[in-house]
């Protein structure tokens, strides 16, 4: 027998025999009683003054575990088989009322949480009408068992005898029945308190059922009860019904008390003192319980109260930043609550802060206003909550960030909790930010205004100067052919130094004129199907005469079939021109260029390389900007603008591709131009 709660001074025998010998303890308890109660039944009646086995008995199945309380139930048939049998009961009437205690302790245990089910607790009122629906149940069942056993059985009448048993089982199912219920913890009071209380009830009850006049003076049993309800543990109030009705129970049966005599002294009819007798058990139980239940669930409450409100004080005193709270009708709010730390932010006494002055003239306006507004749109359910910021009316030099939420409505006043948080600083600190942020905005603006004029400076200069030159270029190609008279050697001499430097002006300005464009975007490419390898042969061309009276080897690796990609030709050559001219620059005699196309996946690639002086590795991230040389090409006077490769790199951004550099000082310089290739599947059918 597997029974809840046992005994935890048991832990060295093992948990089945812990088990057993608990459920055999309840029922030989269950034995003892019964026998008592037989032998104490009143003389002439068939049933018993008093029976608290029937509580006892089904707290033993509620006890037991899932199906096992079927055998608990077929153990209190038998204990109250032969306790009936020992009581001096004929075997018939002996096992028709074991037969009902049996029943009694099945509809109970179903009522109240089925078999199999969890154990139920006494803890609220909830609980408490099921105790009672169980027991009413319970004592219904046996009432009417028991007044057919007694009928059949014995001569006794089947009303009185069914409505003196329900009535003292009803009395013992709610007087005996909550001691085996969980009902919370107990209650501290001084020893001296329960001493009292405790005699109180013993000696009240002595008093009242020991009298032998029958005065009707049972009413003065409640007051000492209705004290243990308010005072003691719920468990503790049960403990007493179990003695008043113990007591009560004894005295009555031996001819005592204002049940047993009438006031002129005469014996009542025993079935009618047990009828009596139960039913003041069940008047005190249900005067006692629901008092019980209640005034502990208030305890409970108040705790749970006074602990919420504990952590709320220690969470709003001991907060970092100010906290009110506020009370609001439809004038002014008013603060009912502040901390210390919203004292400091205003600089008033806490004890000034909580007055039924209007909240609003700590803040200056238009803060004041706001925060107004703020409150009456949550007012209104059109917002959840605000926040700003303000200024502090009694230091107009101090700011704090306000955040208003509502709390609840009480009748007709809203209520509203307040933070605040000292912001000068940060405030302060922002508005330095803010002033830094403007002037580096205006520096960008000019320095934006200044390249812009910068560049229209260099495009109307260089347009200028196209024209002047290009005639300057013309006219001394016009004398070096003859056309304005013939000229000697040395007369030839100087005039192709002329058109030579003209030519060189004629780039550089040209070159400007790119580079604005680029710039500006106002040079607009026209796309078109090119195969790359046709820039890269015409860019090899085009240097030419940069190879003059240099040794240097010039190489070109080209696949065999077409690189196409959707580009400008002129712009492109342009490009692998300036990448050439610029190797052919800084490699030295003897050195080599190589110029390679191909491609890899979805993009064409062009790269230029040489074995030239290579470029500083701390330079290399300023290699595309405009107008910058290398240090070591100033260090060899190597001439050149700097724009050359700020020109690359836009034309390649023109054309969707990038271009990129990898240079190793003293040793060559490698520069990639990507592009999306045209078609690649097609490219790579070919290669194949």
């Amino acid at each position: 027998m597997t029974v809840a709660g046992a005994v935890h001074g048991w832990d060295p025998i093992p948990r089945r025999w812990q088990d057993i010998a608990a459920g055999v303890g309840l029922l030989a308890l269950v034995f003892l009683l019964m026998l008592t109660s037989v032998r104490l039944a009143p003389v002439g009646s068939t049933v018993a003054a008093w029976w608290p086995a029937a509580g006892v008995s089904v707290g033993a199945v509620l006890l037991a575990r899932g199906g096992q309380r079927v055998a608990m139930l077929a153990g209190v048939w038998v204990v109250c088989l032969v306790a009936n049998l020992i009581g001096g009961r004929a075997l018939p009437a002996a096992a028709g009322f074991a037969f009902a205690n049996a029943a009694e302790c099945a509809v109970v245990a179903l009522l109240l949480f089925g078999f199999g089910g969890p154990g139920r607790s006494l803890r609220s009122m909830h609980d408490f009408w099921r105790l009672v629906l169980a027991a009413f149940a319970g004592a219904a069942v046996t009432g009417v068992l028991g007044g057919l056993g007694a009928t059949a059985f014995t001569p006794s009448p089947f009303g009185p005898t069914a409505r003196a048993v329900a009535a003292q089982h009803l009395a013992a199912l709610l007087v005996v029945l909550p001691l085996f219920l969980q009902t919370g913890q107990g209650v501290a009071r001084s020893r001296w308190e329960r001493v009292v209380q405790w005699s109180g009830v013993v000696l009240t009850t002595v008093a009242v059922f020991g009298l032998g006049n029958g005065q009707p003076v049972a009413f003065a049993e409640i007051p000492v009860l209705v004290w243990s309800a308010l005072r003691s543990s719920l468990r503790a109030t049960c403990i007493q019904l179990m003695v008043v009705g113990f007591l009560a129970s004894v005295l009555t049966a031996q001819g005592l008390g204002p049940f047993a005599l009438d006031p002129s002294g005469a014996l009542v009819r025993p079935e009618v003192v047990a009828a009596l007798t139960q039913a003041f058990l069940a008047v005190c139980a249900f005067t006692a319980l629901p008092l019980a239940i209640i005034v502990r669930q208030r305890r409970e409450l108040l705790a749970r109260v006074t602990e919420s409100e504990q952590v709320f004080r220690h969470g709003f005193a001991d907060a970092m930043l100010g906290m009110f709270i506020l009370r609001c009708d439809d004038s002014y709010p008013v603060a009912v609550e502040a901390n210390d730390v919203a004292a400091r932010l205003l600089r008033t006494e806490r004890d000034a802060l909580i007055s039924d002055e209007d909240w609003f003239t700590y803040f200056l306006e238009p803060g004041r206003s706001q925060v107004r507004d703020g409150m009456l749109a949550i007012m209104a359910d059109t917002r959840s909550g605000w926040r700003g910021e303000v200024q502090l009316a009694q230091d107009s030099a101090r700011w704090v960030e306000l955040v208003l939420s509502p709390l609840n409505r009480n009748g007709t006043h809203f209520m509203f909790t307040a933070q605040l948080v000292d912001i000068t600083d940060q405030r302060g600190a922002r508005e330095l930010l803010e002033g830094a942020l403007r002037k580096e905005q205006d520096a960008v603006r000019e320095l934006k205004r200044l390249n812009d004029a910068k560049s229209t400076f260099v495009s109307s200069v260089s347009h200028e100067l196209r024209t002047p030159v290009t005639s300057v270029v013309g006219y001394t190609e016009m004398l070096i052919d003859g056309l304005g008279g013939e000229v000697n050697p040395d007369q030839r001499d100087m005039l192709g130094r002329i058109r030579r430097n003209g030519q060189r002006l004629m780039i550089l300005i040209e070159d400007l004129l790119t580079a604005s464009r680029l710039e500006s975007g106002t040079s607009s490419p026209v796309l078109r199907r090119h195969d790359l390898r046709d820039s890269a042969r015409g860019a090899l061309e085009g240097v030419t005469p940069l190879l003059r009276n240099r040794r240097l080897r010039m190489n070109l690796e080209v696949g065999s079939q077409p690189t196409p990609v959707m580009a400008d030709p002129e712009q492109l050559e342009r490009l692998v021109m300036n990448l050439l001219s610029n190797a052919i620059k800084f490699t030295p005699d003897d050195g080599s260029v190589t110029v390679r196309v191909s491609h890899q996946g979805s993009r064409a690639l062009l790269s230029v390389s040489d074995t030239g002086m290579g470029i500083p590795e701390d330079e290399q991230d300023q290699l595309f900007s405009r107008f910058f040389r290398s240090s070591s090409a100033q260090r060899q006077a190597i001439q050149g603008t700097g724009i050359g490769l700020s020109i690359v790199r836009g034309i390649a951004s023109q054309h969707g591709g990038s271009v990129s550099a990898a240079s190793v000082e003293g040793f060559g310089s490698t520069f990639t131009l990507e592009l999306p290739l045209r078609d690649p599947a097609a490219v790579d059918a070919g290669a194949v």
